[in-house]
């Protein structure tokens, strides 16, 4: 029997370390990881990939606020998952999305364990 093809997640993350180890963890994870270094780039990708079934957003980006571009993902595909990335209190994140079940808090740093954990949270079961 032939392997699941993977599905498609969008990385926004601006720092390379950290982007190259949440790269690998979605790839064991069964997704295909399409990177963006900033919040322009992230906006480029989820218009050219219709098929993206989540978003892991850091929050502290160098060209706009991760939460805000969040709010601008969600005008663009109300139903796309969204993980929110932070090395900071996730409490405030999660009551900026109160109310929305397709966003949820990951806290930096994270392990594969963890994204596993974020991911099911959301309704996105990992792929072996």
């Amino acid at each position: 029997m032939d392997a699941p093809a993977p599905r498609e997640a969008l990385l926004v993350e601006d720092e390379a370390l950290v982007a190259m180890v949440a790269e690998e963890y979605l790839g064991e994870l069964g997704f295909e990881p399409f990177s963006a270094r900033n919040a322009a780039e992230a906006m480029r990708i989820l218009e050219e990939r219709p098929d993206l079934a989540v978003a892991l957003v850091d929050i502290g980006l160098p060209d706009q606020r991760g939460d805000e571009l969040a709010k601008r993902m969600r005008q663009l595909r109300p139903e796309l998952p969204i993980l929110m990335a932070s090395g900071y209190d996730g409490g405030d994140i999660k009551s900026r999305f109160a109310g929305d079940a397709r966003v949820g808090v990951l806290s930096k740093p994270y392990t594969e364990g963890d994204l596993v954990r974020a991911l099911g949270d959301l309704g996105l079961a990992a792929q072996a």
